[in-house]
């Protein structure tokens, strides 16, 4: 269960920990770890999204309606096969396929002075992104990450990295067209291997 950390409960928590002498960052940080975990391990999900719900449900979520007593949350049925993991950052969280692809990024701050949570899917252009900055395995399908979506998203990343070249060309900043340069090439590469019209 998640808990509501703006109920008088979880404020009382809090002010025992201070008078136990603990500081507001560590205190407002254990909340913030606490609020990641319940999450990971609950069945539910932000009701706020960055896309629209049929959107998550094309791709098999089923939700309830918002939870009464917390109502920034709903009950959530994941697509079968795909599970919940926290990241790195507190505030963080992801629901990724069978195949260990993060599909959809939640974020839940639990600081009970500004608690907010959403999520939003993940585009083929941000998979793609992993990949190429830091190092994700691509694993290509029949239905979302396609070898053609994934070679447009590299056309994509590919004029954006020479608007940069371009840029900084004219700024006259060698280290950006360099970084820019490596980058297109980085798009390039895969998308030689992904390109379906060229095999």
């Amino acid at each position: 269960m998640i808990e509501n950390t703006n109920s008088t409960s979880a404020r009382a928590a809090l002010l025992l920990g201070a008078l136990a002498g603990l500081s507001a960052d560590q205190l407002i940080g254990a909340q913030e770890g606490r609020g990641q975990q319940q999450l990971v391990h609950s069945d539910r999900l932000p009701t706020q999204m960055d896309d629209d719900q049929a959107a998550f449900e094309a791709v098999g979520f089923r939700f309830g309606d918002p939870d009464p007593t917390d109502p920034m949350f709903m009950l959530a049925n994941l697509p079968t096969g795909w599970s919940r993991e926290a990241a790195d950052h507190d505030m963080w969280s992801y629901v990724i396929d069978e195949q260990g692809r993060r599909r959809v990024a939640v974020f839940y701050k639990a600081a009970f002075y500004d608690r907010s949570a959403f999520m939003r899917l993940i585009t083929v252009s941000s998979y793609l992104w992993d990949h190429v900055h830091d190092g994700t395995p691509l694993i290509t399908d029949d239905s979302w990450a396609t070898p053609a979506a994934i070679a447009e998203a590299c056309r994509s990343a590919m004029k954006n990295a020479q608007d940069q070249i371009d840029t900084w060309t004219t700024h006259d900043k060698p280290e950006y067209v360099t970084k820019y340069t490596a980058e297109r090439d980085q798009y390039a590469a895969v998308l030689a291997q992904h390109d379906i019209a060229q095999h």
